[in-house]
């Protein structure tokens, strides 16, 4: 049979609408080997009915150490970044595996995934290489009509980049927003940041983003100038978000930012830059680091202090500052200016409770909430320091009036 006759025969059982496994095994009949289609996460699709036994079976969809392991290996080779970024098919070899021969499967610009022929029955053939790309277009074509739902949320994307950009300041509103697309957040949040250090050892940030997803179920996701950027869930410690990385997302070529935990959404801004600074300011990391943006807060610190460009200056926030922003926009309690009068007063509490224009025993009593809420002891020099440095970045340090 030749080439013209096994496409019109792709085509016709794409027609018949007989689904996916029939369109999936018609395919592998016409190539003469077993076929798998994956999504960007590595997660098997459809296979053909016949996939072989042990080491011919690549797509290993109830192994997952054993696919990873070929993730791996196709990464380290660069074979993913070969696939994913031209239409043509590529041919490749394990050792220990057969040859395989992968091409990319899009909708448009939608990347869905790859598909895999594995050399187990009969060698390849001339053909086998004009073929593939058709395969690859039907099966899009037979996932569009049958609505494949595992693509991304564009509107779920567009909501948490608008949060980046600090463009949402509607906490309720913005969790209503992501929740009309199916993304519920929890309660608290972090903010991973991946980026690409070395890209001919990185995987696609589609294909990174489905990990991550895997990583982190419930977590939402968006990519943003060139780095994949991870929403997860801010009570998981991150000892343990550094564990499930390593465990299920591939991480070569790439360095990772975690930002601390937020209870507000409206916050991801802060967050965004709080994982930016960790990267930045670490400098030179190994692919594969997972850096904490407490082990580079005092650096931050430091590099704001002497910048004069103030709208960055500001943007800085110490723990103790974050908690208490959260706290006055949750409960409208004002926590953030009352310990800005209290230390800019020197502590006094009569000149601090005048300045305010409250009784004396309201501020004894908002002061002793901050110490217990956020956890300091404003009797404690040092603390006081860093805390009015964080705040006179703020502008919110003494003046002229004050002193």
């Amino acid at each position: 049979m030749g080439i013209s006759e096994k496409k019109l025969e792709l085509f016709d059982a794409h027609l018949s609408h007989k689904g996916l496994q029939h369109l999936v095994d018609v395919a592998a009949s016409l190539l003469g080997n077993p076929i798998f289609m994956a999504d960007m996460g590595m997660v098997v699709i459809c296979k053909s009915s016949d996939m072989g036994e042990g080491p011919d079976d690549f797509s290993a969809e109830n192994d997952f150490d054993r696919q990873m392991g070929l993730v791996n290996m196709a990464a380290q080779a660069g074979a993913l970044e070969k696939i994913y970024h031209r239409d043509q098919p590529i041919i490749g070899e394990f050792e220990g595996h057969p040859r395989y021969l992968a091409a990319r499967v899009r909708d448009g610009r939608q990347l869905l995934g790859h598909v895999v022929v594995t050399e187990a029955k009969r060698p390849f053939e001339a053909d086998d290489e004009d073929l593939l790309p058709v395969v690859c277009q039907t099966l899009a074509y037979e996932l569009r009509r049958t609505r494949y739902d595992s693509l991304p949320s564009d509107g779920c994307k567009q909501v948490l980049n608008r949060l980046i950009a600090d463009e949402m300041r509607d906490e309720e509103e913005a969790r209503r927003r992501m929740a009309s697309f199916g993304c519920e957040l929890p309660q608290t949040v972090r903010l991973l940041v991946l980026r690409q250090v070395n890209p001919e050892k990185a995987i696609s940030q589609s294909c990174l983003s489905s990990q991550l997803d895997r990583a982190f179920p419930g977590s939402a996701s968006t990519f943003r100038e060139g780095e994949c950027v991870q929403v997860i869930d801010g009570a998981i410690s991150l000892a343990r978000v550094a564990e499930r990385l390593r465990a299920t997302a591939y991480l070569g070529g790439v360095v990772v930012g975690c930002s601390r935990a937020f209870k507000l959404v409206t916050l991801l801004g802060s967050a965004w830059r709080q994982a930016d600074a960790a990267i930045r300011i670490t400098g030179e990391a190994e692919p594969g680091a997972i850096i904490p943006y407490d082990s580079v807060a005092l650096q931050h610190l430091l590099e704001l202090a002497t910048t004069s460009n103030v709208e960055k200056r500001a943007s800085f926030a110490s723990r103790e500052l974050e908690l208490l922003d959260q706290l006055d926009a949750l409960d409208g309690t004002n926590y953030v200016e009352t310990l800005a009068a209290y230390l800019n007063c020197g502590r006094n509490v009569a000149s601090a409770a005048k300045a305010l224009h409250m009784h004396k025993n309201s501020l004894y009593y908002r002061v002793q909430r901050i110490e217990e809420t956020v956890g300091v002891d404003l009797s404690d020099e040092h603390t006081c320091f860093s805390l009015q440095l964080a705040l006179a970045l703020r502008g919110l340090g003494p003046k002229p009036a004050d002193l």
